[in-house]
């Protein structure tokens, strides 16, 4: 009976020092935030005029931080501020739950306003707002019941905020909760509809870091995609192994539009330097879309500049910068941002960067299926010779035995 007591009272002894070492003092939660706001006011490389905007941040957001009672109330404060920048490239490792999903790595629609509508440009395949419904080309008009504009300018909590304010604010309203019900209502030419979309708790997923097929007629065009931001830590040594088995392909596509986070910078480094070993020397098509986004957007600049790669498929997410990482002393939450900016050859933005053949998703050619792929197989199309041309010029070969996206 003893030894039980004994057990049980250093059970909670345990459990009371755990919950002890979970807490962070009012004085611990003041030197984080300000850790956290010196890192970024000393070198975040795209202030352009916001370096007011953040100092009012520090005024707003420091009283509660300091105050904060729960430790998920301390990151709802330090992500009250970095939301000032409007910029999803900074980012903390910790998230308070009643935050919306992450854009672009957890959300699944990309919207922009347009003439004063907010107008979807495009959706995750086989997310939740795919299977809810959702399509390019839709207006939305309420969320949750709200009209999407005073749901966007709540979400902001500006006064004036310009355009592209209100479109970073917009993807925030459409990414959603983490799980849960949201309602969006949407019009189509003249005609009104809401959509249910059940949120689901995001999953990095457990599938492969590097799926590789041939593809058409003749299966002698490879192909790779990569899952930028996985967790496996083998996805060099797949790429490079997966080239050497495409070696004899009269083309390659790789498609980017899988990225689960922001990816390695060394990473990327040694994919690209793995491809210049391999001599591979055919066309390359590289496949983007809204959620290309970080070190994904960085391989492709990188092939684009290397291999000669065309790029095909919508814009990507623009994320910016090469990220610096501060590790905050007291929480132990890891801070990223933008502490560099990053150019391409000639001087252009790296998150301006275009496709060299871009996909409207909301008005696609080329049939059902995925427009992206389609256009590269078009693009890759070897050349008619003579009499060997087929009437039908415009269809590219078929991807056989490969899924829809």
């Amino acid at each position: 009976m003893i030894g039980a007591r004994r057990f049980i009272a250093a059970l909670l002894l345990a459990a009371g020092a755990a919950h002890a070492a979970g807490d962070l003092t009012s004085r611990e939660q003041a030197g984080d935030f300000d850790a956290m706001w010196r890192a970024i006011d000393t070198g975040y490389a795209y202030f352009d005029g916001k370096r007011g905007a953040w100092k009012r941040a520090r005024e707003t957001y420091r009283p509660r931080a300091v105050h904060a009672a729960t430790r998920a109330d301390f990151v709802a404060a330090l992500e009250g501020a970095i939301e000032q920048l409007r910029d999803d490239s900074v980012s903390l490792s910790e998230r308070s739950p009643a935050l919306a999903r992450r854009v672009p790595y957890e959300s699944d629609v990309w919207a922009r306003f347009r003439d004063g509508h907010a107008v979807i440009e495009s959706v995750r395949t086989f997310s939740d707002a795919d299977v809810a419904g959702l399509r390019p080309g839709l207006v939305v008009t309420r969320v949750n019941g709200v009209p999407v504009e005073r749901a966007v300018r709540a979400r902001l909590a500006t006064a004036r905020p310009d355009a592209a304010a209100l479109d970073w604010g917009l993807r925030r309203v459409l990414a959603g909760p983490g799980v849960g019900e949201q309602r969006i209502e949407v019009r189509d030419a003249d005609s009104l509809s809401t959509l249910v979309v059940e949120r689901t708790a995001v999953s990095r997923g457990n599938g492969p870091a590097l799926l590789t097929r041939r593809m058409g007629d003749e299966r002698d065009i490879g192909y790779l995609r990569p899952r930028v931001g996985s967790a496996d830590t083998r996805l060099v040594e797949h790429f490079a192994q997966a080239l050497a088995e495409l070696k004899g392909t009269r083309a390659l596509i790789v498609d980017l539009r899988e990225t689960l986070g922001p990816g390695s910078p060394a990473e990327t480094l040694a994919i690209l330097a793995r491809f210049a070993d391999s001599g591979y020397r055919a066309p390359v098509a590289v496949l983007v879309d809204r959620w290309t986004a970080g070190e994904g957007e960085a391989i492709a600049a990188g092939l684009k500049a290397a291999a000669g790669a065309r790029i095909v498929g919508t814009p990507m997410a623009g994320l910016r910068g090469e990220l610096r990482e501060v590790t905050l002393p007291a929480s132990g939450i890891v801070l990223e941002f933008p502490a560099r900016k990053t150019f391409l050859a000639g001087g252009l933005p790296r998150e301006a960067l275009r496709p060299d053949i871009a996909v409207d998703l909301a008005a696609p050619s080329g049939g059902p299926g995925d427009p992206i792929l389609y256009q590269a197989l078009k693009l890759l199309e070897p050349p008619c010779p003579g009499s060997a041309c087929r009437s039908d010029r415009g269809s590219p070969p078929p991807a056989r035995g490969f899924p829809r996206r």
